[in-house]
């Protein structure tokens, strides 16, 4: 039987009087109930089913037969030989069944509301009747209206009464409106999903009758279903339902006074739920004055209370309220809801969304407002103002003079958000507009600011390409504003080269942050340590996050005074102005600039010895970069894993990121190169080439483009790192420049101890006092720079004692850090003491496959593959040939491998393959993937 969902009970009852009949009794089964609660369907589902029993069936196709055509029917049907003749007879007006072969089967006749003139009684001889004549066991079901008149009335608990004599079966069940249960079931069945509970009160207006519930599952599918993070079936964002569906909940409006129905029909234009403040302004009426009406729509069924104030009762009678009103009385409405809200200064919900709303409705009036609006809103919230500029630039009512506006404040909102990529994109289309040479020049203004975040020139050069053609309305012949001028690289020049600043008196407010960042990018470059920090320290008490109206951000001040506090080692200090500065991101949604931030965490992690944070830091910087397109932003994270890298032995990793960095000295200047980019080159440098190319690279550096002190004020270690690489390298006369300038430095600035402490160590490489040297050691506030400081003193006391104590000390301390590549250096000068100690720990290893190398047959896995010889790798890691050649032998028996190229292979292949699961780059050793190469 065709399943009938909330009819178990009248099913049953047909399955009884059906296994009578087969027992040569006659049965009348009468359905009753109301107009379309679902008759005709268990009339058709009770046929289907006895066919398919091996009844034969005579189904009345029309309903509501006279009397007298009924009587003829049964006549005809009496008289025929067959019932196949019959069935011929009256084929336009009964369906025949005939299933099995057998002329003497039982018969099932079904009659669909048929008049017997109100009465079951009445039938009861008639059928008796019939099946006498028949001479064949006889069924028949039939359905009529409810009628009190019958002598056996139903009760309402048990829905079904039987009536049984010695010839006939009479049963009669009247149909009840469906249970929750059922509608469920087939609004389940209707959209392909389980229904929500807003479509199922959506449902309940069809209050159980099958008749009315199909036409609102229709209506429902037909403005459109998705389905929720629970799995349930909801209505689309946007979805309308149709006037058949609505229209049944029109009658809960009837009644209501003029007040309320004028609160509920502006109520229902601003939207499902509204506060009362928002209802206040918008009706003009106090929210005591509305207390009233609401609680008279709430009693008619319209609204209820919400957690915002109050929402109407469901999806239907919210769509009934506001389809039933014209769309241009809508766009009035929420024009003057807008603007109300806009006087009264409301910004939950703002003034400048209804007038969008407004203005999709084809409102002129408020699509003419709106670019003032967005103005307004881009001063406070200028994420969700470019997101509404959006929406408003694609509106085909905004004039083509107000559209300037709009651009503007999209594409200052997209960099606020640090989606960069985005807001070159935007500014490329605003520029391909037909627009006046005046709205082009404060477009323009953007792009080198663009250019510096980008970290590249491809989007930049095609938004120039645009301006410069021939044919571009904007003219041709502008020059972008110089990057550097816009960053911090005008300090690496001389003084004579360097641009004239305006005094603040005569330049414009939203400059003034630019001129902050300039002039104390050109102090830190000159050495003025103190005045760099102080005017970098002038909008620490504001936000970070504020509009820059094409002029630099906030934020860029306080990152470069972060990284300007990590290398004066005040990690406390940098640490928590980065809390700040992330938590002010967070609250404002500009996501984008966390590659700066968690570039910086990365920094402040390397700086104070731990590497693994660091690491994670950094490669969750590159990861936020590209995703915003802020390639600018992630020079530093590169930097730090360069360092980082080199610190670990990692040189594959290292090269790769170096690769990236570029020359320093060839990077175009929207590059925005860094203090840690150059010197993570430098440090790659020597680690590959050598002190020689290192020293070389330095001395162009500082001929060219930076100055002493930018390349002093890194790093504490920097100036002892240059004096100690000049050295190795032979070059003196270089080590003794570096040793005057930084004892220059610390005295320009003697409230910054560590500067002392940098000069001492690196004037003591050229042959100072060791005593003095250790006192200032203290001063050191990094694991590396002491690490530094005690190798020194390790090499040169003569006190053989006291020299292993500080070469262990720096092993030790170099490991803490996470350099191992440093420490196999201090353990290379401790076995030249005759020192031997194991640095490994025991570990269960498998026998083969990656997994089994050790750390130190893993370092020289990357050497190896990264293609130095075995003399090369040995120098790299401070060990012996013979004893790089052991461990490579160790690598082929557990890599069960005879090549350098299939070691090659495996270490590549490593790498890709958690560059695949990181999305960018990688550079530890620590938790990779089995290598499928090794059989793993």
């Amino acid at each position: 039987m065709t399943r009938l969902y909330g009819r178990n009970k009248e099913l049953g009852l047909l399955e009884t009087l059906l296994a009578r009949g087969r027992e040569e009794q006659t049965g009348l089964m009468v359905v009753a109930g109301d107009q379309g609660l679902g008759k005709t369907r268990f009339l058709e589902s009770a046929t289907q089913h006895s066919a398919k029993s091996g009844w034969e069936v005579i189904r009345l196709k029309a309903s509501g037969l006279s009397v007298i055509s009924l009587r003829c029917l049964i006549d005809d049907l009496l008289d025929a030989p067959t019932l196949e003749r019959f069935a011929d007879r009256w084929s336009d007006w009964v369906d025949f069944c005939h299933p099995g072969d057998s002329a003497k089967g039982p018969v099932l006749l079904a009659l669909d509301d048929v008049d017997w003139s109100g009465s079951t009684m009445w039938a009861v001889p008639a059928v008796r009747s019939v099946g006498r004549r028949l001479g064949r066991p006889l069924v028949v079901l039939m359905s009529c209206t409810d009628d009190s008149r019958d002598s056996f009335p139903i009760d309402d608990d048990s829905q079904a009464q039987q009536l049984t004599d010695s010839t006939v079966t009479v049963v009669r069940c009247r149909l009840l409106p469906l249970p929750r249960e059922a509608i469920e079931h087939i609004a389940t069945e209707a959209l392909g999903m389980r229904p929500g509970r807003e479509i199922m009160d959506i449902c309940g207006h069809a209050g159980g009758v099958p008749a009315r519930l199909m036409p609102l599952l229709d209506g429902v599918v037909e403005a459109g279903v998705i389905q929720g993070a629970d799995g349930a079936a909801r209505l689309a964002p946007n979805g309308v339902l149709p006037p058949q569906a609505w229209s049944l909940a029109l009658a809960r409006f009837t009644g209501l006074s003029s007040g309320t129905r004028q609160m509920v029909d502006v109520g229902s234009v601003l939207g499902r739920s509204s506060s009362l403040r928002t209802l206040s302004v918008a009706l003009g009426r106090t929210e005591l004055n509305l207390l009233p009406s609401i609680r008279e729509a709430q009693d008619a069924g319209v609204l209820v209370e919400d957690d915002s104030g109050v929402s109407f009762t469901d999806a239907l009678v919210w769509h009934a309220a506001r389809e039933n009103m014209p769309v241009p009385v809508r766009g009035a409405i929420l024009r003057e809801v807008g603007r109300r809200l806009l006087v009264t200064g409301e910004t939950e919900p703002a003034g400048d969304e209804y007038l969008l709303r407004a203005a999709r409705l084809g409102d002129r009036p408020a699509a003419a407002d709106l670019p003032d609006a967005l103005t307004r809103r881009a001063r406070t919230d200028p994420v969700t103002a470019a997101e509404l500029a959006a929406q408003a630039l694609r509106l085909p009512l905004v004039a083509k003079e107000a559209q300037l506006g709009l651009w503007q404040i999209r594409v200052d909102g997209l960099i606020f958000s640090g989606r960069v990529v985005d807001a070159m994109e935007c500014l490329a289309d605003a520029l391909e507009q037909p627009l006046k040479p005046e709205a082009v020049d404060a477009l323009r203004i953007r792009l080198p600011l663009l250019q510096v975040f980008s970290g590249g020139v491809e989007a930049a050069a095609e938004v120039r390409r645009l301006l410069e053609r021939s044919d571009s309305p904007h003219g041709s012949g502008w020059g972008t504003l110089p990057a550097d001028r816009l960053f911090h690289r005008t300090g690496d020049a001389g003084p004579e080269q360097r641009p004239e600043l305006e005094p603040a008196s005569r330049t414009h407010p939203d400059d003034l942050t630019g001129r902050r960042l300039l002039g104390s990018s050109q102090a830190w470059r000159d050495g003025r340590v103190q005045r760099s920090l102080d005017l970098l320290g002038e909008d620490t008490g504001a936000s970070v996050m504020r509009t820059c109206n094409g002029q630099i951000p906030p934020f860029l001040t306080r990152v470069t005074r972060i990284q300007y506090l990590v290398s004066l080692r005040q990690f406390a200090d940098a640490e928590t102005e980065l809390g700040a500065v992330v938590a002010d991101i967070e609250e404002h949604g500009s996501h984008g600039w966390r590659a700066a931030t968690e570039s910086l965490r990365a920094l402040l992690a390397l700086e104070q010895g731990d590497t693994e944070a660091a690491v994670e830091a950094a490669t969750s910087g590159l990861d936020l970069a590209e995703r915003y397109g802020a390639g600018m932003l992630s020079l530093l994270a590169h930097a730090v894993l360069t360092i980082a890298s080199l610190r670990r032995m990692q040189l594959l990793s290292a090269r790769r990121h170096t690769e990236i960095l570029g020359d320093p000295l060839s990077v175009d200047p929207s590059g925005g190169v860094t203090q840690p980019a150059l010197w993570a080159v430098l440090m790659m440098t020597e680690a590959n080439d050598g002190p020689r190319a290192a020293t070389a690279l330095a001395e162009r550096l500082l001929s060219e483009r930076v100055t002493r002190c930018a390349l002093l004020l890194f790093a504490p270690y920097a100036a002892p790192w240059l004096v100690r690489t000049a050295l190795a390298a032979e070059r003196p006369e270089f080590a003794a420049r570096t040793v005057a300038a930084a004892r220059s430095l610390a005295e320009e600035n003697r409230n910054w101890p560590v500067l002392a402490a940098a000069a001492d160590h690196a004037r003591w490489l050229l042959g100072g006092d060791a005593d003095a040297l250790q006192f200032t050691a203290g001063l050191h506030r990094d694991p590396w720079a002491r690490a530094q400081m005690e190798e020194d003193l390790g090499g040169a006391t003569e006190d053989r004692n006291a020299a292993l104590r500080h070469l262990q000390r720096a092993a030790q301390t170099y490991a803490r850090a996470g350099a191992s590549r440093d420490a196999a250096r201090v353990r290379q000068s401790l076995r030249s003491q005759g020192v031997r100690r194991r640095h490994w720990k025991n570990a269960n290893r498998p026998d083969t496959g990656w997994a089994a190398l050790t750390d130190t047959e893993r370092a020289v896995a990357h050497l190896v593959a990264a293609g130095m010889t075995n003399r090369q790798t040995a120098q790299q890691m401070f060990l012996s040939p013979h004893t790089v050649n052991f461990h490579l032998r160790n690598i082929y028996r557990k890599l069960e491998i005879a090549s350098r190229v299939n070691l090659a292979t495996i270490v590549t292949t490593r790498r890709e393959g958690v560059q695949g699961l990181s999305r960018t780059y990688w550079s530890s050793d620590q938790q990779l993937p089995l290598d499928a190469a090794s059989g793993e």
